[in-house]
């Protein structure tokens, strides 16, 4: 099963961020996923989509050279469901290609909303009825016609809309279409209510493809979405168009046209109430760069969701909204609903002591027999697989948690500046056994025990080193994890 996942805007490539860790910590996924992340955004600079296809394509790399075959060897494995681009897809009477790109070009169009319009080919009546519809005057912050799309819509959904309106025609929409022929697969949008291209690109590709010429595939694929509302506050810029005083209102406005416009096989929403912490003003481009936040990552779980219901569970429109077991604004593995902790956040405990025996324990234990024979003295900071999977459990991820650490609902279950005993905050392992003989913990020597006995028997099923590797992160893993045994999930 292919799933087209739409993210749309800054908000929908946040989210993205949040689902490619999620994906690599061996969330629960259906053992057919395949998931075809699609970016749709005017402004192709933007800081937050750069991380997110950061991400995204360290993931294909390492995921690539872990399972040289195309399969993990089960659904809970590290970088388990492929991630695969549109553009590698064959495309049924495609008359172009679009590349291999997760963040295929929504338009060529490069100038002003404008000259989008060919507003200097109007006659004078319609050139004087565009003056009413939308701002005209010299001031940066307002005017609309004047609007530079290049750097996306600021949050000007009457703007996205028109330019949306539009997408039927663009080469990545029609390539999407020609690749779209399995009745098994699904569709999912991921956006915002509140800003400019989130909501004003997801009605309108709902639209599209549900308008009755849409071939029968599309027209009757499982289609989802997550609709993120305001969750956080932005500091004043009197020289930024984006207007967060108009949050609110555009949300009202956008959730009364989907309850009677918008028909999807399941619609999640998710917001939260903005705290004191304030995100820059910046309206796009490479300085747009917010915090990762835990409203993200529960957006990212929707789309899990909706991938791991099977088909006999869509019955008609069905809603769905997230809420915490407790409205604390910190927030630890406890607070999540049931669900949420079996199906995602085990795996980031298990994908949290990988992160740190691969990145933390090896360099330090490379003349060991085990980094011997994965050749990793040699491999470790060269390699393309080896600094990929450096970078990505070394820097994307842990800056990903320490970002949800530093915002007002904070979100902060790691602490990787401790030893192993202490990494889930949650739970200390006991380090001494009774009458304080003996150690019982996560101790160097355990994990050397370890990772001497594992290595070895993982060499006959996988005789390469990079799969090895993801075999044995696995395993210790596997038994860091055991060693910490069930937490309290009692709030208290």
């Amino acid at each position: 099963m292919k799933l087209f996942l739409f993210a749309i805007g800054g908000t929908g490539a946040r989210v993205l961020r949040s689902l490619t860790m999620l994906l690599a910590s061996g969330a629960k996924t259906p053992a057919d996923l395949t998931i075809v992340p699609i970016l749709l955004d005017m402004d192709m600079q933007n800081g937050d989509t750069a991380r997110a296809l950061d991400g995204v394509e360290l993931y294909r790399t390492i995921r690539n050279s872990a399972y040289p075959n195309g399969k993990a060897p089960d659904t809970r494995a590290f970088f388990a469901a492929p991630m695969q681009s549109l553009g590698t897809l064959q495309s049924d009477g495609a008359q172009e290609r679009i590349g291999d790109s997760f963040l295929p070009q929504l338009t060529e169009h490069q100038g002003t909303f404008e000259t989008f319009l060919n507003v200097s080919t109007m006659d004078d009546i319609d050139r004087e009825l565009l003056k009413t519809l939308y701002d005209n005057s010299a001031r940066p912050t307002s005017a609309e016609l004047k609007l530079d799309l290049s750097v996306g819509f600021k949050g000007n959904p009457n703007i996205g809309s028109v330019v949306f309106n539009a997408l039927e025609d663009a080469p990545l929409y029609r390539y999407f279409v020609g690749a779209f022929n399995n009745d098994t697969d699904r569709i999912f949008i991921i956006s915002s209510i509140f800003g400019g291209t989130g909501s004003s690109g997801f009605p309108q590709l709902v639209k599209l493809l549900q308008d009755p010429s849409q071939k029968t595939p599309i027209r009757n694929a499982r289609k989802g979405a997550v609709t993120v509302m305001p969750y956080f506050a932005l500091d004043e810029n009197s020289q930024s168009a984006i207007d967060q005083n108009r949050f609110n209102s555009k949300t009202k406005a956008a959730l009364s046209y989907y309850q009677s416009q918008i028909h999807l096989d399941s619609l999640y929403y998710i917001g939260d109430k903005p705290g004191a912490k304030l995100y820059a003003n910046v309206e796009g481009g490479a300085k747009q760069t917010n915090n990762a936040h835990v409203v993200e990552m529960l957006a990212a779980e929707a789309v899990l969701d909706f991938a791991n219901r099977s088909a006999g569970e869509f019955a008609g429109k069905t809603y769905y909204e997230y809420g915490l077991r407790r409205d604390d604004r910190n927030l630890n593995l406890v607070h999540f609903a049931d669900a949420t902790y079996q199906n995602v956040l085990l795996s980031l405990v298990r994908f949290s002591y990988a992160s740190k025996f691969y990145v933390d324990y090896i360099p330090a234990n490379l003349r060991e027999s085990f980094a011997k024979s994965l050749n990793l003295p040699q491999q470790l900071g060269t390699g393309t697989y080896y600094v990929a999977l450096t970078k990505f459990m070394g820097d994307l991820y842990r800056r990903w948690l320490a970002e949800m650490a530093d915002n007002d609902r904070r979100f902060d279950p790691f602490n990787f500046a401790t030893d192993f005993n202490g990494l889930v905050r949650e739970k200390q392992i006991e380090t001494k056994t009774f009458m304080g003989f003996g150690d019982k913990g996560i101790t160097d020597s355990f994990l050397l025990n370890q990772a001497g006995d594992i290595e070895p028997k993982l060499m006959a099923p996988y005789p390469q080193p990079e799969a090895r590797l993801m075999h044995l992160l696995m395993a210790v893993a596997d038994r860091c994890t055991e060693k910490l045994g069930d937490l309290n999930r009692q709030l208290v």
